[in-house]
C-alpha cells in the first residue's frame, strides 16, 4: 500500500513555502519572532478553516493534538498567546499578496477557452459582529459589522478582488479603490449606481450593466423594438439632470424587463449598444452567482465567528479564508474533480489529517483517479486581478 501524506499536506502543496517566505521576508513578517513564524500562523489558521474550529482554545488544542503531522507541514506545536499576538500584529499584506499569488495560479490552471470576454460581478456582503467585542466596527448605536466588497469572475468561479471595510462604508465608496480594466463587462446592482464611474468605464472601452434609479431624469433619443422574452421596452436615452449629464455625457440604454419567476419589473441602464436586450437581461441574471458565493463562504468558511477581536486579526482571518477557498478551487481544477466545492469542503473536514490520496478521496469508486494536471502557475504577484 502506497504511503500518502495527509490530505491537509496535499492541499497545502499548492502554496510552496519558499514562495510564501519571499513575501514574509519582504514585509519583515518574522522579524524578532522566536516561537511562531508567519508560516506557522498560516498553517494553523488554514487548519481552522478546513477543520471548522470556532474558538482560539479549541483550535490550539486540536492542532497540537495532531503534532505527529507537524513535521510534514513544516510547523510545530503552538501556544494560544503566541497565535493571538501574531493575529493582532503581523502585517496583513503578507496574506493579501499570498491571495493574489494563488489567484494567478488558479487562473493559470483553468482550461483554455476561445472566449476573450471578461465579465466581472461587483457586490458586497455584511458580516455582523458583537458590538461589545468589536467596538471598532460599530456602525449603529447597537450594531457592529464589516463589509466584504468583492469582484467575482463568474466563469472561473473565483473572487478576483476584495476589500474589507467597516459596515458603515457605502458600497459606492468602495468603487474608488477598484482599478478599472479595459474591455471588461461590469455587472452591478442599484447600490453602485454612479454616473461618473459609469463614464470612466466608457472611457476604458468597458461595459456596465446596472439598475437605473427610479427617480432618474432622462430624454428618450430612440425607441427600439422590445425583442426577447420578458423585454417590455428598449430605449436609447440621454441623462437630463444637470449633474448627471455632466458626470456621464454619453448616450445610454434603458431596458425595462419583467422577471418571469415573480413578475417584478427591473429597469437596466447600460452603455452596451451591441448586445440584444435579452442578452443584457441574461447578463444581469448572472449576479446570482456572487450571491451564491457569499452564501457559500458564510456556510463553509470561518468568517462569521472570529478567534481574534482586533481589526487586524479579523482581516487576517478573512484573508486566510479566501486563501483556503482558492486552495480548494486549485485542487478541484488540477485534479479534474467534478464534485461541488461544498462536498469537497465536507470531505476535507473529516479527512484532514488522514493519510490517503486526495485524488482517491475526491473520486470515490474510481479504480484509476485522473493524474493531477501540471499547472505552471504564474511568477510574481498580480495586483491587476480585477
Amino acid at each position: 500500500m502506497k504511503h500518502h501524506n495527509t490530505v491537509f499536506h496535499q492541499i497545502l502543496k499548492h502554496l510552496p513555502r519558499q514562495r510564501f517566505q519571499v513575501v514574509v521576508d519582504r514585509h519583515s513578517g518574522d522579524r524578532r519572532v522566536r516561537t511562531l513564524s508567519c508560516w506557522d500562523q498560516l498553517v494553523v489558521l488554514l487548519f481552522a478553516q478546513f477543520s471548522g474550529q470556532r474558538s482560539l482554545r479549541d483550535l490550539v488544542d486540536s492542532f497540537n493534538s495532531k503534532k505527529s503531522h507537524h513535521y510534514h507541514l513544516g510547523t510545530k506545536t503552538i501556544s494560544r498567546s503566541s497565535l493571538s499576538d501574531a493575529n493582532s500584529s503581523r502585517p496583513s499584506i503578507i496574506y493579501e499578496e499570498t491571495f493574489f499569488y494563488l489567484l494567478d495560479k488558479t487562473r493559470a490552471n483553468l482550461p483554455r477557452t476561445d472566449s476573450k470576454e471578461m465579465i466581472r460581478l461587483i457586490d458586497s456582503t455584511t458580516i455582523d459582529l458583537n458590538i461589545n467585542q468589536f467596538e471598532w466596527a460599530k456602525f449603529r448605536s447597537t450594531k457592529a459589522g464589516i463589509k466584504l466588497h468583492t469582484v467575482y469572475d463568474p466563469k472561473a468561479e473565483i473572487p478576483v478582488y476584495f476589500e474589507m471595510t467597516h459596515a458603515k462604508v457605502n458600497d459606492r465608496k468602495a468603487l474608488d479603490s477598484l482599478p478599472i480594466l479595459p474591455n471588461t463587462t461590469y455587472i452591478v446592482d442599484r447600490a453602485y449606481n454612479d454616473y461618473s464611474w459609469y463614464y470612466a468605464l466608457q472611457q476604458k472601452n468597458s461595459v456596465f450593466v446596472g439598475r437605473m434609479k427610479t427617480n432618474a431624469r432622462y430624454i428618450v433619443n430612440e425607441v427600439r423594438s422590445p425583442v426577447g422574452a420578458g423585454i417590455i421596452s428598449d430605449e436609447i436615452i440621454t441623462l437630463s439632470a444637470k449633474k448627471a449629464l455632466k458626470d456621464c455625457p454619453t448616450p445610454l440604454r434603458r431596458i425595462k424587463f419583467m422577471r418571469e419567476e415573480d413578475g417584478k419589473e427591473l429597469i437596466f441602464i447600460t452603455n452596451d449598444q451591441r448586445r440584444t436586450a435579452e442578452e443584457i437581461a441574461a447578463l444581469y441574471k448572472q449576479r446570482w452567482q456572487i450571491e451564491l458565493f457569499f452564501k457559500w463562504i458564510k456556510q463553509n468558511l470561518k468568517i462569521k465567528r472570529f478567534i481574534g477581536r482586533s481589526e487586524n486579526a479579523v482581516k487576517i482571518q478573512i484573508l486566510v479564508a479566501m486563501i483556503a477557498y482558492l486552495l480548494l478551487r486549485i485542487t478541484q481544477i488540477v485534479g479534474y474533480c467534478t464534485l461541488s466545492l461544498q462536498k469537497m469542503c465536507r470531505l476535507v473536514a473529516v479527512n484532514l489529517t488522514s493519510r490517503r490520496s486526495i485524488l482517491a478521496l475526491f473520486h470515490p469508486g474510481s479504480s484509476a483517479p485522473p493524474a493531477i494536471k501540471d499547472g505552471a502557475g504564474q511568477q510574481g504577484f498580480s495586483f491587476e486581478a480585477v
